[in-house]
């Protein structure tokens, strides 16, 4: 296939297609019905499309001969590729490599056509090992009687699947939304990687998809009322939630559109690290000082928990622990909706003090993960960052974050296994600190560059490994 062209596909944006909802009326459900598999016909039209459900997977995309459709991010369904025959065809999924080049995670699967279907080529859990199933449907056709008359306008069929990790099962409520969960039980039991049969329902508005622990009420996940869509077949993709706030899951409604089922509310997240030399430990405030503080005796040398808040704009003050008037650091700081940020503090509270704000992405890519460097050592000058491989020196190597100044952060995208970290001066070999030998998971991968003993002290770096999968 020509690259130039396949380039050009992955350079285009995903089609995230959010429906709202359907203008249709809606009637109220009766009773779900098990469907029937009908017998093969002579060949017609089958759609196949891509399934995401690999928790740390980047953009996928699906490949069939020398044919690429627009692929699909966690949670989504591709564009579908469409045949009207019966010859075997089989897919390749993509992803872009480092370079922009369409690297194969998984080949030859088999995939059946012909007679009216549907057909998701699901593949699901780790990066690093994939797992592959065939969810093959017969294509939405309206439910008529033997005379050919159509018996529910509203039908729809049904099928959740699970793309989750964080919890091994869950059970499923697919009511009403006025239903107590607490006097009836589950729907269905779902477990990682499980791919439901379909189950007819009567389209309606006000249907609620909850979801709890495996034989307990607590609530796990809760769509709030929605209105189910008729006249298709939907699968429900239930996938863990990444962004900020208390939400567990995403669920994720397939079929012909891809959207969200209600609303994920993620507030902004902010937690306060403390590397000022001479302060033992800090508290930081959102205006009056007087008042208490919202992060209270941050130690030196480590990062606080998280904590949610509106979005707003507010004036922080840090101060040492249990001294609100003596100010270390000022600054205004916005807090936005769904924004994970870290204020990094520096400096010494003898002398001057700092601080830099990072933001921090939502789901770690286990071929991409963002290695944030953090200068919090004023004395340190401008730095060169290098990530060697076996076999490599600093002669043969460039600086993957280069003239790091103090006080600031870089970034740079590392895959899931060992590195090696030297930290240089700035243009030239004369090494600061390292070879440091980091084994890195599926997270978010941290190193603040330090001086503990202060001024002129040795560059100490700090390593964190958060919100791993592993």
């Amino acid at each position: 296939m020509n690259s130039n062209k396949l380039f050009r596909i992955f350079g285009l944006a995903l089609l995230l297609m959010l429906a709202a909802c359907d203008d249709d009326d809606e009637r109220p459900s009766a009773e779900p019905t098990p469907i029937a598999e009908p017998s093969s016909v002579d060949p017609s039209t089958v759609l196949v499309r891509l399934m995401h459900g690999v928790i740390d997977g980047p953009p996928l995309y699906p490949r069939i001969g020398e044919s690429v459709v627009g692929g699909a991010g966690y949670g989504q369904a591709s564009q579908p590729f469409q045949f009207d025959d019966n010859d075997e065809r089989l897919l390749e999924v993509l992803y872009e490599g480092a370079e922009g080049e369409p690297v194969i995670l998984y080949d030859d699967i088999s995939v059946p056509v012909g007679d009216d279907r549907d057909v998701y080529v699901y593949i699901y859990g780790r990066f690093a090992d994939p797992q592959v199933q065939i969810i093959d449907i017969p294509a939405f056709q309206v439910p008529t009687d033997d005379d050919g008359n159509v018996t529910d306008q509203y039908a729809v069929f049904v099928q959740f699947v699970a793309g989750f990790a964080q919890q091994p099962a869950v059970d499923i409520y697919l009511t009403e939304d006025t239903v107590d969960i607490a006097t009836v039980n589950p729907t269905l039991t779902l477990s990682q990687g499980e791919v439901t049969p379909q189950v007819l329902y009567t389209a309606s508005t006000g249907r609620r998809v909850r979801a709890t622990v495996v034989g307990e009420k607590t609530l796990l996940y809760d769509s709030q009322s929605y209105t189910m869509l008729r006249a298709r077949n939907t699968l429900y993709l239930l996938t863990d939630f990444f962004g900020t706030g208390e939400t567990n899951f995403v669920l994720n409604r397939l079929g012909g559109v891809n959207s969200i089922v209600g609303t994920v509310e993620a507030p902004a997240e902010l937690r306060v690290a403390n590397f000022i030399n001479n302060a033992e430990a800090v508290d930081l405030y959102f205006g009056d000082t007087n008042d208490a503080p919202e992060f209270d005796g941050v130690p030196f040398g480590t990062f606080s928990d998280y904590r949610s808040f509106e979005d707003q704009v507010v004036s922080v003050n840090v101060t040492p622990d249990d001294e609100n008037l003596t100010f270390l650091h000022e600054r205004e700081l916005a807090l936005g909706i769904s924004q994970r940020l870290t204020l990094v503090v520096s400096g010494d509270a003898q002398g001057e003090t700092d601080g830099v704000v990072v933001s921090s992405e939502p789901r770690p890519i286990a071929n991409s993960l963002p290695l944030e460097v953090i200068h919090a050592a004023p004395s340190a000058g401008d730095v060169d960052l290098y990530i060697l491989e076996a076999g490599e020196t600093l002669a043969n190597s460039e600086p993957v974050v280069a003239g790091l100044e103090y006080p600031a952060n870089g970034s740079t995208r590392v895959a899931a296994g060992p590195i090696s970290v030297i930290v240089t001066e700035r243009g030239n070999e004369t090494v600061l600190s390292g070879p440091l030998d980091l084994q890195i998971e599926v997270g978010f991968p941290t190193i603040v560059l330090t001086q503990p003993d202060g001024a002129g002290g040795p560059l100490v770096p700090v390593v964190l490994q958060e919100r791993t999968l592993e």
